[in-house]
């Protein structure tokens, strides 16, 4: 028994591990949903969160709003469309139908904290894969660094994001596949686990991709890759077991996008409802009868192809923002391919696969300028090319540990050579800790301060506002609904003042929450702009110390 568990300290320790970081990654989600009543960040966690409750309710996927009769539509929030009055989902609905299933068995109160269970889970997953292609070594330092990599924590805690989902559900599948590659004799005597393994792969890779389709623009040339690799040994009765189980994964998704948007492979983001969410080349084309060449370019690049902005935002959220994991990697990678020729065929697969996963992203998402910070000039980690490359940073992180195992090899004593290697994945680690927890912008420890004072704020308007009123707001409709009625917003734009209009002259009590407007802007509200929709705005509370303001809009005397 003793020398079971010293052969085996490895996953003993891991999987201590991921206890204590699943316990680490729930922090946040327990610290904020404890103080705000379930609020979040981001819109798109807000309405993943709704809507898996909902499901988890039993509840459809979907609600009328009697108001976007006479709104044309613009009742509802920033990650939701409506359409003839139907409020639907706008995000991929993997996240909505995984956690609200299991939230249908265990309860909705677990629903914030399955990201950071998954994740947790995952490194466990990574741990296996990397053993079987690289080594035992280089696998333990890698889960280490997966544990603490400050983008992997980041979205594990911000529990409601569907991208650490996608990975973790993607690690699993992996490591199903590849382990029905060891021998029967390694594995098991019955031939049907075998194929059970197989069949569970495809389920995973399924969910995967339910949770984040768009992700196919790389997982479907890795995947051919990975095929032509080993093409010669394909079994391909497993093969057609391994698809069986992705298109039942796949059959919640075809249903619920039949109903909701009226075709299986018809999504929310196309919307033409609400194409604020949809960068305006998208949207304006998707109206337009256009030759099917530009569709497909639409499908393939919905953010165009831009050389210098994938660039720029490559070299400022990948060498500059992760600096300690993107050194070591190229210096890895550069020890990898110098001896290119002595790598097995395991080896040369994972870094053909880096390396084009590594381009497409890129230049697939880094092309689109993103700003999810309301700073224009902020490089944070919360904008979300932090987690559209996780799959980038993730598969970096084996190459690093190449690097820091050559650097400690350098000492010829043992114990030395472990102290070396131990200060620098100790390091690393602290840099990732304070990117992704104590980052005075953005960090944790930031955001779920500055979350739980902005709720506290909007929970002084609730008070002042009627249980029917509608509220305008660019960015704080997040806060209010689903309890409030709220357009996502401004005053400033045409397209909404009639729905405005029609609202104030039906008696729905309107206001707008946001930024303090100066008098002269106010002004021009009152004498120009709103007034020719026969509107007004009138200030209700004025907080100066945070610059927001409560205006109620009402018809123009």
């Amino acid at each position: 028994m003793p020398e079971k568990i010293f052969r085996n300290w490895r996953i003993i320790v891991l999987t201590s591990l991921a206890v204590i970081f699943f316990i680490l990654y729930s922090w946040y989600p327990f610290q904020v949903a404890g103080s705000t009543n379930f609020k979040f960040a981001s819109p798109d966690e807000t309405a993943n969160y709704f809507w898996a409750r909902q499901y988890a309710a039993g509840q459809e996927l979907s609600y009328f709003e009697p108001l976007n009769i006479i709104a044309n539509d613009a009742v509802a929030p920033r990650s939701a469309r409506s359409d003839s009055g139907a409020v639907k989902p706008v995000s991929f609905l993997g996240i909505i139908l995984i956690y609200g299933a299991l939230a249908k068995i265990f309860g909705s109160g677990i629903i914030i904290y399955l990201t950071a269970l998954l994740a947790a889970i995952g490194a466990l997953f990574f741990y296996g894969i990397i053993k079987r292609v690289f080594n035992e070594n280089i696998a333990w330092l890698s889960a280490l660094m997966l544990f603490v990599l400050a983008p992997y924590w980041y979205y594990a805690s911000r529990s409601m994001f569907h991208n650490v989902l996608f990975i973790d559900l993607l690690l699993g599948g992996i490591y199903l596949l590849i382990t029905n590659g060891v021998t029967p004799a390694d594995l098991t005597k019955r031939a049907y686990r075998q194929w059970l393994l197989v069949f569970s792969s495809g389920i995973f890779f399924g969910l995967a991709i339910i949770t984040r389709a768009s992700e196919l623009i790389w997982l479907g040339p890795a995947a051919l890759i990975s095929w032509l690799f080993y093409f010669k040994q394909t079994d391909w009765r497993k093969l057609i077991l391994f698809l069986v189980g992705i298109f039942l994964a796949l059959m919640p998704l075809f249903y619920y996008n039949q109903i909701l948007y009226g075709g299986a492979l018809n999504f929310g983001y196309n919307a033409k409802a609400n194409n604020y969410l949809t960068p305006p080349s998208v949207a304006e084309k998707s109206e337009e009868k256009i030759i099917s060449v530009n569709k497909i370019k639409n499908f393939v690049l919905p953010f165009g192809l831009n050389f210098k902005n994938a660039a720029k935002h490559f070299l400022y959220y990948y060498p500059l923002m992760f600096w300690y994991l993107f050194w070591p990697a190229l210096l890895g990678a550069m020890m990898f391919l110098y001896r290119y020729q002595t790598r097995d065929k395991k080896q040369r697969l994972y870094f053909i696969n880096f390396v084009a996963v590594s381009v497409i992203v890129i230049f697939f998402y880094g092309s689109w300028k993103i700003q999810d910070n309301p700073n224009p000039a902020g490089i944070t980690i919360g904008n979300s090319y932090a987690r559209y490359w996780l799959a980038m940073y993730v598969m970096s992180l084996p190459l690093a540990a190449m690097f820091f195992t050559a650097l400690g090899n350098l000492f010829k004593p043992a114990r030395l050579r472990t102290a070396i290697i131990a200060i620098l994945i100790g390091a690393s680690a602290a840099f990732n800790i304070q990117t992704a927890v104590f980052n005075p912008e953005e960090g944790l420890m930031a955001m779920a301060k500055s979350i739980i004072q902005d709720e506290r704020r909007v929970n002084e308007i609730k008070a002042m506002i009627e249980p029917r009123a509608v509220i305008i707001s660019e960015r704080f409709d997040k806060f209010f609904w689903p309890e409030y009625k709220v357009i996502a917003g401004n005053l400033s734009s045409r397209a909404p003042l009639t729905a405005y209009a029609n609202l104030v002259e039906q008696g729905a009590p309107l206001y707008y929450y946001g930024f303090i407007f100066p008098p002269q802007d106010l002004d021009y509200l009152n004498s120009r702009k709103l007034a020719a929709a026969g509107l007004q705005v009138e200030p209700v509370k004025l907080d100066e110390e945070s610059r927001l303001g409560l205006y109620q809009v009402k018809s123009k005397k």
